[in-house]
């Protein structure tokens, strides 16, 4: 009998295992769509590797076959538990970090496309948070790259999220959540929304300028982030917003006000004429177009205001207010609960006094 990884997975093959042999560096490795690890966001069965600890040697693959076929086994009964193979990694010290950053940045171009904007998020997100790791293939090396930057950051926010997917890669048991500590919205810089009446106001710093009132105006109605005015399109029968592509992808959204909508006829489309190379290229012009008029306030302030103007006026549900905005009801509710709160609170304090009977 051959004891080769390719005769040892066409035999695995040929019984209908549902298992593979593939070695890591120099240790042997089993792969096949397993349930999520107790410590994974996942909660669907993926291809994962599992690892053996056990060197690629003919001896070593006559032990990996023999437990492939166990594996498969308890994957067909449905009795699969990960607390028999979730080994000290550390022991293992499969290959190296270059090796690993490579495949994960060959997978990221794989699903993203080699466009500019992949290519910019994969510099400044993950080269940035892949530069401090040294060392060997291991959990404390992930720690200590994830602890090298500023506690409660938003860099180490970054560098966790980026590192745990390293991990998850490499088959290492470790949880880097403890370890962004408490940067969240607390730490962002306080906004001053507009109020609609100020919306309307500020429009007038436009009116030199069809495309960029526009613009104005489909951010002001839509929420939407400043790239996405020139990725999306406004249907005439019933005003919604069609963003084609941006930070998050393709998505559907409504007009708060819908009489905003019809008033500044949105579903003529006007767009500014910008060029850029990235999303945040296009993101730039926007921000400069409100700097040079001296707007009052932010163009991504807009943004802020549709989301509480959904929630608080409209009482728009949480998560579908998020996926017209293009995120998470978890992120939706840390950014905007703050302003959602106030706003509430002032609603139910102004009824309470018109309704007393003194």
């Amino acid at each position: 009998m051959k004891w080769t990884i390719e005769a040892v997975n066409e035999r695995l093959k040929a019984g209908k295992i549902g298992v593979k042999v593939e070695a890591r560096g120099d240790r042997l490795s089993l792969r096949a769509t397993l349930p999520s690890k107790p410590l994974s966001n996942k909660t669907k069965p993926y291809q994962q590797y599992l690892a053996l600890g056990i060197y690629a040697n003919p001896a070593g693959l006559q032990r990996a076959e023999a437990e492939a076929k166990i594996v498969g086994g308890l994957l067909a009964r449905g009795e699969f538990d990960w607390s028999r193979y979730l080994i000290d990694e550390q022991e293992l010290g499969i290959g190296d970090w270059a090796e690993w950053i490579e495949k994960l940045r060959v997978d990221y171009f794989a699903q993203k496309g080699d466009t500019p904007n992949a290519q910019f998020t994969w510099k400044n997100d993950y080269e940035a948070a892949f530069k401090n790791l040294n060392g060997e293939v291991t959990s404390a090396s992930l720690i200590a790259a994830a602890t090298y930057t500023t506690a409660n950051s938003r860099s180490r926010k970054r560098t966790c999220e980026k590192l745990q997917l390293l991990a998850e890669l490499t088959g290492i048991k470790v949880d880097l959540k403890p370890y962004i500590g408490n940067y969240g919205n607390a730490q962002t810089k306080p906004r001053q929304i507009p109020t609609d009446d100020e919306i309307i106001a500020a429009r007038s710093f436009f009116d030199n300028s069809p495309t960029w009132l526009w613009a104005y105006g489909a951010m002001s109605v839509y929420g939407l982030r400043n790239h996405e005015i020139f990725h999306c399109e406004i249907s005439r029968e019933n005003f919604t917003c069609h963003i084609l592509e941006g930070k998050t992808g393709e998505r559907i959204c409504y007009p708060l006000h819908p009489h905003w909508a019809e008033e500044w006829q949105l579903w003529q489309i006007k767009k500014p004429r910008c060029s850029g190379n990235t999303y945040r290229d296009y993101g730039k012009r926007v921000t400069t177009a409100f700097w040079r008029r001296h707007v009052p306030f932010d163009a991504y302030d807009l943004r802020h205001a549709y989301a509480i103007r959904g929630s608080v006026r409209y009482k728009v549900p949480v998560t579908t207010m998020a996926s017209w905005m293009g995120h998470s009801p978890v992120v939706h509710y840390q950014t905007y609960q703050k302003w959602v709160s106030e706003s509430e609170n002032a609603e139910v304090y102004l009824r309470a006094i018109q309704g007393y009977q003194g």
